[in-house]
């Protein structure tokens, strides 16, 4: 196995049976800017590496720890974030992929880069929707109490439409007029 430091890779440094590869990835190698996915210092990237005159092949995965917050309670939890990556590099004039799953990059002058295809694939395989945990209690609609810390004591909501605090805010203003018409 080589420990490279650069995701940069030429065809001839790749013997006829594979290229065994490692190297540890950074903010910077994936061109990761601010508002981008924060991770737990760097991440791993293992692979094999096959290529011919023409072609390289990239079969392996990228690990890290990254950090996200769970879309119902807001808390932030790190999640162990492993994505199998799969790519070609062809040279230019070379002909199209026949294999569907697999994408698709250019060599250039007998040279090509890893960076480009690790952030597609990490970016795509990142969860919208994240959870701290499957059975997260999110947030108390009255309080914002985080439920899973500790029940607020609140009173429940009808929480069977989303319109249910709308209907209890106009029912309340109801109430309120047959009050004042009482007054009267």
């Amino acid at each position: 196995m080589i420990q490279v430091a650069s995701l940069e890779i030429s065809l001839n440094d790749i013997p006829s049976e594979g290229l065994e590869f490692a190297s540890a990835v950074t903010r910077m190698d994936l061109d990761l800017r601010a508002g981008a996915p924060e991770f737990d210092g760097d991440l791993d990237f293992s692979a094999w590496i096959y290529a011919d005159a023409n072609e390289a092949w990239v079969d392996g995965r990228l690990q890290g720890v990254l950090q996200q917050e769970c879309v119902r309670c807001l808390s932030l939890f790190k999640n162990l974030l492993t994505v199998p990556v799969s790519a070609c590099y062809r040279s230019e004039g070379e002909g199209k992929l026949s294999a569907e799953n697999v994408d698709s990059y250019a060599i250039l002058n007998c040279r090509f880069s890893l960076g480009e295809m690790l952030r597609e694939q990490l970016i795509l395989s990142i969860p919208i929707q994240a959870l701290c945990q499957e059975q997260c209690q999110g947030l108390c609609q009255a309080c914002g109490q985080n439920l899973n810390e500790r029940q607020c004591g609140c009173d429940v909501l009808d929480t069977k439409s989303p319109f249910a605090i709308l209907r209890r805010k106009f029912s309340f203003g109801k109430n309120l007029q047959g009050q004042m018409k009482d007054k009267e």
